[in-house]
């Protein structure tokens, strides 16, 4: 496979994480979901947490050890910039996550 696809994979699994990790604050929680209680954080945290570490796993696996790390730690800007943008105005993608949560 493609390094630059799968060094997309690696961007897509790291907005997903940091989107989940934003998720699991109830300020975000509320703003996004609004009438939907407040799931587990421990199951927000943990999600997040997986698709993180996957993200670093596929980023080392296509990449190598030190340039996969690097790639995943410069990830998280652009990433992290992507999930603050969807808070502000596409929070119906963040709410379709949210519904996964919802009991």
């Amino acid at each position: 496979m493609p390094e630059w696809l799968l060094s997309g994979v690696v961007l897509v699994l790291q907005t997903l994480g940091l989107a989940l990790l934003a998720l699991s604050q109830a300020g975000h929680w509320r703003q996004v979901m609004q009438q939907r209680a407040f799931p587990s954080v421990r199951a927000l945290r943990l999600s997040a947490l997986l698709a993180s570490g996957l993200a670093l796993l596929v980023g080392c696996a296509a990449l190598g050890l030190a340039m996969g790390t690097w790639f995943w730690v410069l990830a998280q800007v652009p990433c992290g910039i992507s999930v603050g943008l969807m808070l502000c105005w596409r929070k119906g993608w963040l709410c379709t996550l949210g519904r996964c949560f919802c009991r």
